[in-house]
């Protein structure tokens, strides 16, 4: 790569210096740096650019510099690009900015010299159909699409069907169609399992059901997902990755199915998803204490 672009969350503490820092790194590998405008001025060696117009200057490639939300809503702003994306971490969880600070320059380098691969991460379609008839199309989903009911602790009642086969009626709280990306997000911390990022699969998740029996279901990634508001007692909301909200009435009925556009992710020479999970989850960590004592 000689052209890349950069998507900063300003909002971190450590935002500033960081991207200072990474565009020295890239200067100094002789790479052509391309931001928005509030970036750009954080470092004289950034170009400015609107992030959507990368491809058309001949980015290859965007550096993603914050946390995983930084990264959901980079995937969102760079849709239709084909663009491939690498997270820096400068967050706190990190399953999709997966390169931690002490590494950036080292991974800026294996951009340099091509020694990467491209992962294609499943993204998600979400269509409304409204009762009277009228559609509606939500922005791709990277993580999870999610119905539920708003800011009111009331449980709705929503049906679920897959291929249009009827599962059951729930009254519960909401129900997530998650991505195997998206199985470490909010799907993880309903109960959800963990998905591997490359298995064809999607993860459907009802969030505090009215019954002791539902597990989660996981489900070939060529199933439409079709959920059903049957009754609302408050407002219900359909979202993508947690933003891009609508609003749902009595009757109307999301599908959700695998996208054309897959999202491509930048995987470094050696990267291996069970890595991350062990750093972040701590796997075996109690064991090697144990040990070590």
């Amino acid at each position: 790569m000689k052209k890349i672009g950069l998507i900063v969350n300003s909002k971190k503490q450590q935002a500033v210096d960081e991207v200072k820092r990474v565009a020295s790194l890239a200067a100094g590998m002789g790479f052509a740096l391309y931001a928005d405008a509030e970036a750009a001025k954080l470092s004289p060696a950034i170009n400015v650019c609107d992030v959507r117009h990368f491809a058309h200057l001949g980015v290859e490639g965007v550096v993603v510099l914050g946390g995983d939300g930084t990264m959901l809503d980079a995937s969102h702003r760079l849709a239709g690009q084909g663009l491939p994306m690498m997270g820096l971490n400068i967050g706190s969880l990190g399953y999709l900015t997966s390169v931690e600070s002490r590494h950036f320059n080292d991974a800026l380098q294996q951009l340099r010299e091509d020694r990467f691969t491209v992962g294609r991460r499943t993204a998600l379609s979400i269509r409304i159909l409204r009762k009277g008839g009228a559609a509606d199309i939500l922005p791709d989903a990277l993580n999870d699409a999610v119905v539920n009911h708003g800011a009111r602790a009331r449980a709705v009642e929503l049906e679920l069907l897959v291929d249009e086969k009827p599962i059951a009626d729930f009254l519960c709280d909401g129900i997530i169609v998650a991505t195997p990306t998206g199985s470490t997000a909010y799907s993880l911390s309903a109960g959800g399992p963990i998905v591997l990022p490359d298995a064809e699969v999607l993860v459907l998740n009802v969030i505090c059901p009215h019954t002791l029996t539902f597990r989660p279901l996981v489900v070939r990634d060529t199933t439409r997902v079709t959920i059903r508001v049957v009754q609302c007692p408050v407002p219900v909301v359909v979202s993508s990755d947690g933003r891009d909200n609508a609003m749902l009435n009595v009757g109307d009925r999301v599908e959700v199915a695998r996208s054309d556009n897959d999202v491509p992710v930048i995987e470094l020479n050696g990267y291996n998803p069970c890595d991350v999970l062990r750093r972040k989850l701590r796997w075996g960590h109690s064991l090697r204490n144990h040990e070590a004592e």
